[in-house]
């Protein structure tokens, strides 16, 4: 289904009628416009991976999701403007370029419909793609999604500051302090993020499982997508236009998480076909928590629709 990659030039041809094939495919492939990071694990039906940020990349999924790949083909990117992915024109970054570039991979693998799988921030193009194109969705996971508005922004922050410890306080001092943070090293701007993410676990223990690979162009990379996305995140709210959404919708809610769980109500309670599953053993990152759980539901839920 796929020919082998050679060097840094990714041939990706995929068809409906070959998704059995075990694959690997690990590069950057031009695709609208831009050259995205692809990377695509397993085998079976597909399920295109949107992850958070703005600004993370796919690599935080690794290995947490190669359960899944045993029984599907998970097919991650890093979103423009991030990750092993180019750094594009700063007028070429705005919502409608990343739901567009979701379309263009759903158009490049072959599907008329995907599956798509979202994780935290990645829940707003995901959903901005289901509403512009739901006519080529299948199904939508969200895991530990972000509210879809920004009525929860100052309850997600209380929760969140709560968690802060004095030596959290002093390690992002130290951080923000460092020769190498003020020189834009990327080493720094890892210890920053990971810190940001030391207290989304229901296990502390779990932090430490958690891997996030930082470019070295991660500086100017953020400056181009936080001003390009900025008029998008500003003022937003799709609740109203997800009840026309037909197709089959699973939530994942972390109950640990500092997204409240009344916005993942919110969320069920705005689409007509959606589940919600709380995860009472987990925070913002599901599948590290509670990952056999988390293969589980979402195993049934694909096998199910």
């Amino acid at each position: 289904m796929v020919n082998q990659l050679l060097g840094s030039l990714l041939l990706l041809t995929i068809s409906l009628t070959t998704y059995a094939q075990k694959v690997q495919v690990d590069g950057r492939k031009k695709i609208n416009g831009t050259n995205l990071y692809v990377k695509i694990l397993g085998e079976g039906e597909p399920l295109l991976v949107v992850h958070g940020g703005p600004g993370l990349n796919q690599s935080y999924f690794m290995p947490h999701m190669n359960a899944l790949a045993k029984k599907y083909k998970l097919i991650f990117y890093d979103q423009r403007a991030s990750g092993q992915s180019a750094l594009p024109s700063p007028d070429s970054v705005s919502l409608s370029f990343f739901v567009n570039d979701i379309e263009a991979i759903r158009k490049e693998i072959g599907a008329d419909k995907i599956n798509l799988f979202a994780h935290s921030w990645g829940a707003i193009p995901a959903t901005s793609y289901a509403i512009s194109y739901s006519q080529h969705v299948q199904t939508l996971i969200f895991c530990n999604p972000v509210p879809l508005s920004k009525e929860f922004d100052q309850e997600m922050r209380n929760a969140q500051l709560s968690k802060v410890t004095s030596e959290d306080s002093t390690s992002r001092a130290m951080i923000v302090g460092s020769p190498a943070f003020r020189k834009g090293d990327g080493d720094a701007y890892k210890k920053l993020l990971l810190l940001s993410f030391r207290n989304a676990f229901y296990l502390p223990q779990h932090f430490n499982e958690l891997n996030v690979n930082v470019p070295s162009n991660y500086v100017e990379a953020s400056k181009i997508l936080y001003t390009g996305l900025a008029p998008d995140l500003a003022h937003y709210n799709y609740y109203d236009q997800l009840k026309s959404l037909s197709f089959p919708v699973l939530i994942i809610h972390g109950e640990a998480d500092a997204i409240p769980l009344a916005a993942s109500r919110k969320l069920q309670r705005s689409l007509p076909h959606s589940s919600l599953q709380v995860f009472s053993k987990s925070g913002h990152f599901a599948f590290i928590d509670e990952p056999r759980k988390f293969t589980k539901e979402i195993s049934g839920f694909l096998h199910k629709h």
